[in-house]
């Protein structure tokens, strides 16, 4: 089955999350994005529709699942109003700023019936799967604790990015990124 995808926010990870997208077949038929040109551009490499408002690609009935891809703040009512208007949502991590936010979205999917996912990428990593079918394996003993290191590589000028205002992140990189640590560690211990 070819799935119709639309994604908002078309930085990094939304053009990663397209990437895969096409390579699985699916087509990529709308691009939001605050940068307009930015938006247009990809539009024309792709032969999405762009849009600078999120609202008006959740709206389109030709689209079957959105990847929801915005700053943390806009997470919950993006992918609230993209279930309540009958799509799937793939939404980034984290889901949500707090419990609060990620309660009302996964909420809004059950009552719609769509299917809502996290974007939890790491778990997709060869060695963190090898890791962990190890341990369900009983390959390395039984899990006692786990102790992880993470760190985030940002270019120059990331500390003036979104991340970095406490309106738009509500976490700062603990909440951003923190949270890979977080979902592993629950992840490895079911």
């Amino acid at each position: 089955m070819t799935l119709r995808i639309g994604i908002i926010g078309y930085g990094l990870i939304g053009r990663r999350r397209a990437a895969v997208a096409r390579q699985a077949g699916h087509r990529v038929v709308a691009v939001v994005d605050l940068d307009a040109a930015k938006a247009a551009a990809v539009a024309q490499e792709s032969g999405a529709r762009p849009f600078s408002d999120w609202r008006r690609l959740v709206e389109r009935v030709d689209i079957d699942a959105v990847v929801v891809a915005t700053f943390n703040a806009a997470l919950a009512p993006v992918t609230i109003a993209s279930l309540e208007s009958g799509k799937h949502v793939l939404c980034e991590k984290p889901l949500g700023r707090n419990f609060a936010e990620a309660e009302q979205m996964v909420a809004a999917a059950g009552k719609t019936g769509r299917i809502l996912k996290t974007g939890f990428n790491h778990r997709h990593h060869p060695a963190v799967w090898k890791a962990r079918e190890l341990v369900r394996q009983g390959a390395i003993g039984p899990l006692m604790f786990i102790r992880a290191v993470y760190g985030h590589g940002g270019p120059p000028g990331y500390e003036k990015e979104w991340r970095a205002d406490a309106n738009l992140s509500g976490g700062g990189e603990l909440l951003d990124q923190g949270v890979h640590i977080l979902d592993l560690c629950r992840w490895f211990m079911t």
